[in-house]
């Protein structure tokens, strides 16, 4: 029973890793999409900044070469807020998100 658990999980899992989605407004292209999303997203960066916060710190020490080295790991925390105002500026703008399979 475990192993056929996993496996439908393991199924279930590797479909929804194949969603995308994209921009579509009637009577437009490509180009006038990511002009679209590039404007929304400049807006959202106005109105959201980058908020990076320090989630994470490593540090190796190397002896024989007598060096300490420090690397840090960062989230920003306004990214999921810019997301929502980049999605809503696009509604606004008329265009519509649908779900494409690959």
């Amino acid at each position: 029973m475990i192993k056929k658990t996993f496996f439908i999980t393991l199924i279930l899992t590797g479909l929804t890793g194949c969603v995308e989605y994209q921009w579509v407004k009637a009577g437009t292209n490509k180009q006038q999409e990511e002009m679209a999303e590039t404007q929304c997203q400049a807006q959202a960066l106005r109105d959201l900044p980058p908020d990076n916060k320090i989630t994470g710190k490593y540090t190796s020490k190397d002896e024989k070469h007598k060096t300490t080295d420090t690397s840090y790991s960062t989230r920003d925390e306004n990214e999921s807020g810019r997301n929502i105002l980049v999605k809503d500026c696009m509604y606004r703008k008329g265009w519509s998100q649908i779900e494409i399979q690959h």
